[in-house]
């Protein structure tokens, strides 16, 4: 080929790539976080930010390349109500380049380097406050046929509201001068929508290694009700030197979920059990076990929790756009693994109210559709010697997100 025409090409190939095929994205969230503790202080903060991301186009159907910038700024943080993970220690403001990301595909799998987002069951975003987990890691993830893998070294963490990158030693909280990185892997099988099971493990040399697996199955019970069943367990253990605590400990969870699915309504039943040696741990993202809540994890040594809920479209009843979850949890027998001694009994009550304006009835312009308001309460009762004690959590959240470009060939 003639030497102006391969440049013409190239020219095409970069302005499909930067341009035509390439995704600009807005996010900004609004976060209100009133957290009020048994004892001082409280935890209030109002703030605003989200991210802008910027992904390229597939540079010859095998390279792409994106970056996010994310950010948090207090609206309003009353210096003596720190730690609401909205902003950084101080209720100060923070931005930090989350994702800096290049991507190799070849045969339908793809390869992914430097900071990028990861979602496997114990490491994973925890999009719970105004920026996510980001992990520096080097991962490969793929489907064949019924099964979809991921795999990878993860060599650094930037928590929810940090801006600095630490390696996942320190991340879980090693003493100083301690450095390890992650090796990862997960596995899903889902031959068809009514059958999915995961494993999924991480190994932290000398600090922690955890493996964890699912199963979910749908049953059709009647031509408008079907039963989900879901099953997990999970295990947890000091590795090598045992250098996150100085002595070696393991626990494990096990849990049991029964939804029931009826047209706009969703029926939970579901219990958990931690194991009495140790507290499962959760250094790198939202914890995976079904009674974790809006507060409480219940996974302290030797914890049961039993939970019931409902999720409830209002659509149904000419409410459109508004749903309604309500989950209760009943805690107990949880213990001081290294005392033995017993610790409070927590029961939890949440209340969770969505308005997605895509799913309203009212015909809201189209510039308003990508807005969500999410207003959540959690109440949380501790009973411990006979004296009782309360949490209340109050949160009010906003996310609106544009969407420019993107064209997948």
């Amino acid at each position: 080929m003639p030497a102006p025409a391969r440049a013409q090409g190239l020219g095409e190939a970069l302005k499909q790539g930067l341009y035509d095929d390439a995704t600009l994205t807005f996010h900004v969230r609004s976060y209100y976080f009133d957290r009020t503790n048994p004892s001082p202080p409280n935890n209030v903060a109002w703030a605003g930010g989200g991210w802008v991301g910027y992904e390229t186009g597939w540079f010859f159907d095998a390279l792409r390349f994106g970056v996010v910038g994310y950010t948090s700024q207090p609206f309003a943080a009353p210096p003596g109500t720190d730690g609401t993970v909205l902003l950084a220690p101080g209720q100060l403001g923070y931005t930090v380049l989350g994702q800096a990301y290049g991507k190799f595909k070849l045969w339908g799998q793809e390869f992914t380097g430097y900071r990028q987002l990861i979602n496997q069951p114990e490491v994973n975003p925890q999009d719970n406050r105004m920026t996510p987990n980001t992990f520096e890691a080097y991962t490969l993830g793929g489907q064949l046929g019924d099964f979809s893998y991921f795999a990878g070294y993860v060599a650094q963490e930037k928590t929810r509201n940090e801006t600095q990158f630490r390696n996942m030693a320190q991340v879980a909280g090693a003493p100083d001068g301690v450095s390890e990185g992650m090796v990862l892997g997960g596995l899903t099988f889902a031959p068809d929508d009514s059958f999915k099971a995961r494993l999924s493990s991480y190994h932290v040399p000398n600090i922690l290694s955890s493996g964890y697996a699912d199963a979910a199955k749908i049953f059709s019970l009647t031509e408008d009700i079907d039963l989900r069943v879901s099953g997990q367990f999970m295990v947890q253990g000091s590795t090598g030197g045992h250098l996150l605590t100085g002595q070696a400990f393991s626990t494990w969870v096990g849990g049991v979920d029964l939804d029931l699915l009826w047209g706009p309504v969703t029926l939970t039943a579901l219990y958990t059990q931690t194991g009495s040696a140790a507290a499962y741990r959760t250094p790198y993202g939202t914890w995976a076990g079904y009674s974790s809540m809006i507060v409480r994890d219940f996974n302290r040594a030797n914890e049961g929790a039993a939970v019931v809920g409902i999720k409830f479209d209002l659509a149904a009843v000419k409410l459109p756009a508004f749903a309604l979850t309500t989950n209760v949890a009943f805690g107990n027998g949880a213990l001081d693994a290294a005392t033995g001694a017993p610790l409070s009994t927590n029961n939890e009550y949440d209340f969770t109210l969505d308005y997605l304006f895509a799913n309203s009835a009212v015909d809201w312009p189209k510039w308003l559709r990508p807005l969500w308001i999410r207003g959540r309460a959690a109440l949380v009762d501790q009973y411990q010697n006979g004296a009782l004690t309360t949490v209340r959590d109050y949160r009010v959240i906003l996310n609106y997100e544009w969407k420019f470009g993107g064209k997948e060939h």
